[in-house]
């Protein structure tokens, strides 16, 4: 029995096994990476349903109407927005009465009475519905500053998220309304709304990544 035969044998047997097990991991790991790619893009598609999800729960009636006096508000004069941030109750012009009062009446239905006009201005406006209304602008605020944080942090998807909120980065009434919000209340207190809206001022929001 030629034993040297027998230990080269042994011996190449031994790094064919070796060799076969570093490809084996090297697959298994090939094949982990590539679960692990694929869930972590199930995942942060989720979360950015998840995200657009909270702000679509969260959107009511009054928030559109409260976006609409804001927009009306600013074209007519910014401080407006301004004072209601501050607490003050400013003089408003009667062509806002209709926005006001869709607003307020969500939350005192007698509230409405109280407003009236006279000379081109409403009257009967008071901090209560000063209050109201400024309600309405931080909760939308936080609502959506909430949502973007996603964005902001990458935990989810974002060119779905970008595509979602396209609108934000328009030029246009839908738009215009979160601007001045974040202007008034500070852009250092809605870090992701900022970041969202500047990052999108030079280009146009890309396709949505569906895969």
């Amino acid at each position: 029995m030629d034993f040297g035969n027998i230990s080269e044998m042994i011996g190449a047997a031994a790094a064919i096994i070796t060799a076969a097990s570093v490809i084996i991991a090297a697959q298994q790991l090939k094949v982990s990476r590539r679960n692990w790619v694929a869930e972590n893009k199930r995942l942060k598609k989720q979360a950015a349903i998840d995200a657009a999800k909270i702000y679509i729960d969260n959107k009511r009636p009054e928030t559109d109407l409260m976006l609409q006096f804001v927009n009306n508000a600013c074209h007519i004069n910014s401080r407006i927005v301004q004072d209601i941030e501050k607490f003050h109750v400013p003089q408003l012009p009667v062509a806002l009465l209709d926005d006001v009062r869709g607003c307020v009446e969500f939350y005192d239905r007698d509230a409405v009475g109280e407003l009236g006009e006279e000379g081109g201005h409403i009257t009967g406006l008071t901090p209560k519905h000063v209050i109201q209304l400024r309600w309405l602008m931080i909760d939308y605020l936080n609502t959506l500053e909430a949502v973007l944080m996603y964005w902001w942090q990458g935990t989810a998807n974002e060119k779905l998220l970008e595509h979602e909120f396209s609108f934000l980065r328009e030029n246009s009434d839908s738009a215009r309304p979160v601007r001045h919000l974040v202007e008034a209340f500070g852009s250092g207190n809605f870090p992701a709304i900022s970041g969202f809206l500047k990052s999108g001022s030079h280009r146009n929001a890309p396709e949505p990544e569906f895969e």
